[in-house]
């Protein structure tokens, strides 16, 4: 019985002092509450072709041939104006620089934004307000063979993926 008073009597004086301890800190918690979530469009959903008509292989230097891609983005309820830029597409197999692979074997596609060369899947940091200018222009594979029987219609495709938030 003295056991059990003296149980009792540790328990009250550790639940005391745990009460006794206790303390609060208030918080001021704030937010936005964003009903509708951002919406970006590239070119109000069509895509967009570039034609380089007749190109003359001698002349094909990454720069000579060279079209601005235009391109309209609308985006509302952006949460900030850093958006991300990817030029997606298939590589070719012959430029260390990542130009986009054309049906064309010896063909590519380089991408310039703001005159600087992108690499095709490489994703860039812009700001939403000052969108870059995006160029095309043909490259060729320096090291190969061409004959008469190389001519003809080449095609590409490339996607310019949008991250935002």
């Amino acid at each position: 019985m003295k056991l059990n008073r003296c149980l009792k009597s540790i328990l009250t004086f550790v639940i005391l002092i745990n009460s006794g301890m206790a303390f609060g800190i208030g918080a001021n918690l704030s937010g936005n509450l964003i009903v509708t979530p951002p919406e970006c469009i590239l070119n109000n959903g069509q895509q967009q072709a570039v034609h380089f008509n007749d190109i003359l292989l001698t002349r094909i230097d990454g720069i000579n041939y060279q079209q601005t891609l235009v391109f309209k983005l609308t985006c509302t309820q952006l949460a900030k104006n850093a958006i991300k830029l990817t030029i997606q597409g298939d590589v070719t197999s012959f430029n260390s620089n990542g130009a986009l692979k054309t049906s064309h074997s010896k063909l590519g596609i380089a991408f310039y934004l703001n005159d600087v060369r992108q690499a095709i899947n490489e994703t860039i940091n812009v700001n939403y307000t000052a969108l870059p200018t995006i160029k095309v222009a043909p490259i060729k594979n320096l090291t190969a063979s061409y004959s008469n029987t190389d001519g003809g219609a080449f095609t590409a495709l490339a996607t310019l993926k949008v991250d935002y938030q």
